[in-house]
């Protein structure tokens, strides 16, 4: 019987993104209860189109942080990408949305994060004045052009899309009758949303994705049971049976 079975996780992603993640711990024997705590919607601003066709015909990599990223850019960009531009993508997930975009992932880090990308990109940058052209949130953090500007590489961000965490409620849910005993929390975001719409009336196992999720977790006063070394839900899952 798997370590899990039987416990109960409260999952805070967006309504669309946590019906995966439901349906994966309960193939293990866990109880999912879904309870969305944010909102993801995509920047169409013409502004962003004109400077994505400006900026794309002197760039050397297209790089991208998440499957949302890809698909947002993909609403933005319409024609096929210039065959010199190259593609990076923070893992499996991420590079499986480029393929099915874009037809194909030049560059996947192996551990799913930003850092571990910028790695990857780093050692591919053979010649200074390297061109990146980085799809991102637009909360999120600038992990990849902090570390490889010092390497002589132009950065350009372009935020796609934005992360909402839910209003706060007048009426906060109860989390004793929410009967959750642990919450996964993948994004900073996700640690307002949670505070905004439940009360945290009883103990709770919080299990935070990575290193930004886990300072906005602290940041705001809860006390966090583990982080996932691996930035996804499988990474949540391993760390919560380190910690049962």
């Amino acid at each position: 019987m798997s370590p899990l079975a039987g416990q109960s996780v409260l999952l805070t992603r967006s309504e669309e993104d946590c019906a995966p993640w439901a349906r994966a711990l309960e193939a293990v024997g866990a109880i999912a209860v879904i309870l969305p705590c944010i909102r993801c919607e995509h920047i169409d601003a013409g502004k962003i189109r004109e400077h994505i066709s400006t900026e794309m015909p002197k760039a050397d990599w297209l790089v991208f942080t998440s499957q949302r990223g890809v698909a947002a850019f993909a609403a933005l960009y319409e024609p096929p990408l210039p065959e010199y531009v190259k593609i990076a993508a923070v893992g499996p997930a991420t590079a499986d949305a480029t393929v099915v975009h874009f037809g194909r992932a030049d560059l996947v880090s192996e551990t799913g994060t930003a850092a571990s990308l910028a790695q990857a990109l780093e050692a591919r940058l053979t010649t200074p004045g390297t061109r990146l052209l980085i799809a991102v949130a637009e909360n999120a953090g600038r992990t990849i052009e902090t570390a490889l500007r010092p390497a002589g590489a132009f950065c350009t961000r372009m935020n796609v899309y934005r992360t909402v965490a839910a209003r706060e409620l007048e009426h906060k849910h109860m989390l004793s009758a929410l009967d959750a005993d642990n919450i996964f929390l993948a994004s900073p975001s996700a640690v307002t949303g949670l505070l905004n719409q439940v009360e945290l009336d009883k103990p709770v196992a919080i299990f935070t994705i990575g290193p930004a999720t886990n300072r906005a977790a602290q940041a705001v006063g809860l006390t966090v049971t583990g982080q996932a070394q691996n930035p996804s839900l499988e990474g949540l899952m391993e760390v919560m049976r380190c910690a049962s």
